[in-house]
């Protein structure tokens, strides 16, 4: 599948992309709140996650027979850090998809400066109160 062709071309990608960040943020987030809540919220991205790495290889041209399921099955507040993390990777890895020339490219000029502009800091999930609604 070209995702170019089917998507309708990289504003659609670049939606895709704060899409996967939403979906990290959400997971760093959950981290920080009680069992039945990040046990809930984890159960969701879990399986959007498995859709979103389909994606991404699929985009990549990388055959679907090559990936292999590998998600942490755990609930403990490290396990949402990773999902978040691997939400994280799959976005930038789509950034990769963007074309070179477009009007408003957020492409890093280098592999080092991607960290920059997709993977921020996550600690930030843990400062929330256990009750905290915000």
């Amino acid at each position: 599948m070209d995702v170019q062709a089917s998507g309708g071309g990289d504003k659609t990608l670049r939606r895709i992309v704060a899409l996967f960040v939403s979906l990290a943020v959400l997971a760093e987030r959950a981290a920080g709140r009680s069992f039945p809540v990040r046990f809930l919220v984890l159960c969701f991205l879990r399986r959007a996650e498995i859709v979103a790495t389909g994606y991404v290889l699929e985009g990549h041209g990388v055959p679907p027979s090559a990936f292999v399921e590998n998600a942490a099955a755990g609930n403990d507040p490290a396990d949402a850090l990773l999902l978040a993390a691997r939400f994280r990777a799959l976005a930038a890895a789509l950034v990769l998809l963007l074309p070179a020339g477009s009007s408003r490219d957020c492409r890093p000029a280098r592999l080092g400066s991607l960290g920059e502009k997709v993977l921020p800091d996550a600690s930030h999930g843990l400062k929330l109160a256990p009750n905290d609604t915000s």
